[in-house]
């Protein structure tokens, strides 16, 4: 049975494992580097796959050590680097300086050479160890890949039938030979401890009976009492369920495997371990099923669904749980027992027909419901059974039966029990998936945005926007899940052969980072970049809030510079910011440089018309022919500077309507600006009047309406001039004004020439 069936187990039970199967490496690393030699030449003399295992776990065991050895040591060698900096350098050549300093920087330098050149052995030893494990690992895939397209004789051949008894009396003997060392073990230790096996059954009871009592009951009280209404409701419980029943799992198979004594002989220990590991796996698909199936509580259930099709694939889990322990355990035991290669196909064969037939029979009934959908009303049959990524997983269920069964037929069982078995295998790693990735979601989305627990507190203390607490929510949602993809993506690409320390290894190796060149992509350094990213980010934003806010107003600035210095504060900032960023995952300044200067090509060609908006808003923020809070006339656009952007220019036109101007074309067209040098607005008024008019009248009553307008200016004092005569034979008179603001002077305009049309009217004087 593939060992990595195992590894999404272990890999939940790291923490309660680790304790038991650590192991003491080498404390000399000469030794170790001994060790490694010796076991590197004995890869040459055997390829057998328990001389690989127990090669693999010892170069293991020699890694951790070398690995416990630098993580021990760095710290007293920087410690002996800061007294040695405390010191200071040694004094140049005919300089003098006290003994007792030169005494101890000598000691200290010793000391310092020593630990440093152990460290750098260490570091040497794990760097050839991940080496040898990598040609071990080959090692084992090429035996594989041998043995996987080997064809051997189908069960439906009597030839098959009679190799496997020819070699009967040979099998049962060996396999006697593992059940009586196994009794003997067992009778051993209840001869040493009589009240041992009651005792460990006693408690074994006890746990499945307080483990069921969580699940049926305890959990669910658990989360109406404690977890806000919404999704986590449904899937805190769910994920705490498939825990409850690994943990207890695992805890009462170790229990029982306690009945062999405190020292059993090797294989058999091996064979208890490997049982553990198998019970718990079945727990864990046993699990799931319970938890996304959820037949007895549908309101519960997480996928979608629907009751029927969860009624129908009930018992699957169950059988699927039941064959993959009973085969895992058969492969184990014979391997250990040495069995013949008849007995050892017959029973690849056998395990992979009873996975066939449990995945061929839940195929049907799935079909079934599908068929039976036809017959119903329209309404009810436009519920589907299964959302579309599940309708695409029962297809490519169809597909690997049907080439497995083909392979059967043909002779290829080892590639049909590798194809089922990884099979069950990504039904298990996506359905734990989907658990983790609905649970992250929800804990994130109930606890941390606006209206959760913890963003509401964030709003409420500390002032901070809804719309960003929420914005920050879903960006750690997205990269949490993005994580859990990750270690599913591991497990999913995880050789045959690997078993729980390599998922783990691999998994590790995730956590502390990607190389790319001199670059290291880690979780730690991106959290890093993104804490340093928030922290300058907020640090530019109380800066200019503080300018902009307490010191700009006290300056001679006028309200637009003030709020451009305020602009190019936050550019700057953010520039920082993200150079900040690149820095602290690696990325250095000149390197920042050099992905500037080899994206300005792709800039230059591709973000042309940005960039030049960009420049252009930079030069109209520094030049400042514009500025906010001036009247501007661009085209058609006339009206107030709202705020100038990176992009564009924002302009509100008497109307109230907002027009967007690129700012390329406040610096490339012409731009009227009437509050550039003088803020003041002219009230133009034309009046045609007959050439017979009273023309000292006119011009006297129209400066009384100008005097009388509040908004009018005394200087510029008004003035009335005779324009012209038109063509029609009219005089024009033309009347001017000055208000504060260009803003005022259409209505004052208005206001004006009310009230001059009242007195021509009063005095009977017509306009022409």
């Amino acid at each position: 049975m593939r060992h990595s069936v195992l590894s999404l187990t272990f890999l939940c039970l790291f923490a309660l494992a680790g304790a038991a199967s650590a192991q003491q490496a080498p404390a000399d690393m000469a030794q170790a580097r001994a060790e490694l030699t010796a076991i590197d030449a004995g890869l040459e003399r055997s390829h057998e796959e328990e001389d690989l295992l127990r090669a693999r776990d010892s170069v293991l065991a020699i890694q951790a050590g070398a690995d416990q050895v630098v993580a021990e040591r760095s710290p007293e060698l920087e410690s002996l680097d800061a007294r040695l900096a405390g010191l200071g350098d040694a004094p140049a050549e005919g300089g003098t300086e006290p003994v007792e300093i030169a005494r101890q920087r000598l000691a200290l330098q010793k000391q310092r050479n020593a630990l440093d050149t152990e460290i750098r052995t260490a570091r040497l030893t794990s760097v050839e160890s991940a080496q040898l494990l990598d040609r071990i690992a080959g090692l084992r895939q090429a035996r594989f890949r041998a043995t996987l397209w080997e064809r051997t004789t189908p069960p439906y051949l009597p030839r098959f039938w009679r190799a496997l008894i020819s070699s009967e009396q040979r099998d049962r003997a060996r396999l006697d030979g593992v059940w009586n060392e196994a009794a003997t073990a067992f009778a051993g230790s209840l001869r040493a401890q009589p009240a041992r096996a009651p005792l460990l059954l006693a408690l074994a009871v006890l746990v499945a009976v307080v483990a069921r009592w969580i699940n049926r009951s305890l959990l669910q009280r658990l989360a109406t009492r404690w977890l806000p209404a919404g999704r986590l409701r449904r899937s805190g419980p769910a994920l705490a369920s498939v825990l409850v029943s690994l943990v207890a799992t695992w805890l009462a198979a170790t229990l029982l495997r306690g009945l062999l004594g405190d020292d059993p002989p090797a294989r058999i220990d091996g064979l208890a371990g490997a049982f553990v590991g198998l019970v718990t796996f079945a727990a864990l698909i046993v699990g799931l099923g319970r938890a996304l199936l959820s037949h007895k509580r549908p309101s519960w259930r997480l996928p979608a669904i629907s009751d029927e099709a969860a009624h129908a694939l009930r018992p699957f889990p169950w059988a699927m749980a039941l064959v993959v322990t009973l085969g895992a355990a058969a492969e184990r035991v014979l391997t250990v027992a040495n069995a013949s290669l008849a007995l050892t196909v017959a029973a690849s064969t056998a395990t992979a027909l009873l996975l066939l037939a449990v995945v061929f029979n839940a195929l049907l009934r799935v079909r079934h419901l599908a068929s039976r959908r036809e017959t119903v009303p329209e309404a009810v049959a436009a519920q589907p059974h299964f959302t579309p990524w599940i309708n695409a997983a029962i297809l490519l269920g169809w597909i690997v039966a049907v080439v497995c069964a083909l392979a059967l037929a043909t002779g290829f069982v080892a590639f049909a029990s590798f194809a089922m078995q990884q099979l069950a295998w990504v039904l298990v790693v996506l359905s734990a998936l989907y658990l983790a990735m609905r649970v992250v979601d929800d804990v994130v989305t109930t606890l941390l945005t606006s209206k959760g627990a913890a963003g509401s507190r964030l709003t409420e203390r500390f002032g901070i926007a809804a719309g960003r607490v929420d914005q920050v929510a879903v960006v750690l949602s997205a990269a949490l899940r993005v994580g859990l993809a990750m270690l599913a993506v591991v497990a999913l690409l995880m050789p045959y052969g690997a078993d729980a320390d390599h998922l783990i290894g691999r998994a590790l190796a995730v956590v502390r980072g990607i190389r790319i060149g001199e670059l290291v992509l880690s979780p730690r350094n991106i959290v890093q970049a993104l804490a340093v990213f928030v922290g300058v980010s907020v640090l530019v934003g109380v800066a200019q809030r503080w300018f902009g806010k307490r010191y700009l107003p006290t300056t001679r600035l006028d309200e637009g510079m003030r709020s451009s210095v305020v602009t190019l504060l936050g550019y700057a900032g953010f520039v920082l910011a993200v150079a900040m960023a690149l820095a602290a995952i690696g990325v250095g300044l000149e390197r920042i440089a050099w992905i500037a200067s080899a994206l300005s090509v792709g800039i230059g060609f591709g973000l042309q018309a940005i960039v030049q908006n960009f420049i252009s808003g930079l030069i109209l923020l520094a030049e400042r022919p514009v500025k906010v809070g001036d009247w501007v006339i661009v085209g058609d656009a006339e009206g107030d500077i709202r705020r100038i952007n990176v992009r564009a220019t924002e302009i509100q036109t008497g109307d109230r309507t907002t027009v967007l101007v690129p700012n390329s074309e406040l610096i490339t067209k012409i731009v009227r600006n009437r509050t550039y040098a003088n803020a003041q607005g002219l009230v133009k008024i034309l009046l045609p009047m007959p050439l017979t008019t009273d023309v000292d009248l006119v011009r006297k009553l129209i400066l009384e309406a100008f005097a009388e307008h509040p908004g009018l200016l005394e200087a510029p004092a008004p003035s009335v001039q005779i324009d012209g005569i038109d063509a029609a034979g009219r005089l024009v008179l033309n009347a001017t004004g000055f208000v504060s603001s260009p803003r005022q002077a259409y209505g004052a305009r208005s206001d004006i020439l009310y009230a001059i049309l009242k007195r021509l009217r009063t005095y009977g004087i017509k306009m022409g």
